[in-house]
């Protein structure tokens, strides 16, 4: 099953200025996700839809599951680089 990528309001908002290899690198994170996001890190043990994964160098985008809709809620992007 591969999921359907939506970005809130705020992550698109983070995402203005990355650079565009930190972009790449999130968009290529977020395919793969989209394909196995149970792959990605659990953020709480007790609520395994919400994870997160590294992506580039110096980022780290988090992401809710939502099975029954079957999309991956982004909900926060960070870079640090």
């Amino acid at each position: 099953m591969s999921f359907r990528v939506e970005l809130h309001a705020t992550p698109s908002a983070q995402m203005s200025g990355l650079p565009s290899d930190a972009f790449d690198a999130l968009v290529s994170t977020m395919v793969d996700a989209a394909e196995r996001p149970w792959d990605a890190m659990a953020m709480y043990n007790d609520e395994p839809e919400y994870r997160q994964v590294i992506y580039g160098t110096a980022g780290l985008v988090s992401f809710y599951v939502d099975v029954e809709a079957e999309i991956i809620r982004v909900f926060d992007v960070t870079w640090a680089g």
